[in-house]
């Protein structure tokens, strides 16, 4: 996100790049006496206990994930990755797996 002015109230997204899909939640209206609407700012993601699914022909795989925004409120929807997020996904849980063992090695000893 990128802001025109230092004021944090006045803050523009960059525009979206071809073929780029995005997934905004439908905007809530802001409890109190503001009636502009406002979309949820996301807190977290959260994989899901599911496996993901994978298509063979494009190579694309989804993950299943749960949203928490600021709010409290929660909702779940699928990450969408082509083959190059997926291999790039698949070597930081590698290297992620193999710093966890590094530190339980070095916490035995």
């Amino acid at each position: 996100m990128t802001t025109t002015d230092h004021d944090p109230r006045i803050r523009t997204t960059p525009p979206s790049l071809a073929g780029e899909t995005t997934q905004n939640p439908a905007p809530h209206k802001v409890a109190g006496r503001d009636s502009r609407q406002t979309t949820p700012i996301v807190r977290s993601l959260a994989l899901l206990d599911k496996d993901p699914r994978y298509d063979r022909r494009t190579g694309h795989a989804a993950l299943p994930i749960e949203v928490c925004f600021l709010d409290g409120s929660k909702t779940t929807t699928t990450l969408e990755m082509d083959p190059g997020r997926v291999l790039l996904l698949s070597a930081q849980l590698e290297r992620a797996v193999a710093l966890r063992a590094k530190a339980q090695e070095a916490a035995a000893t």
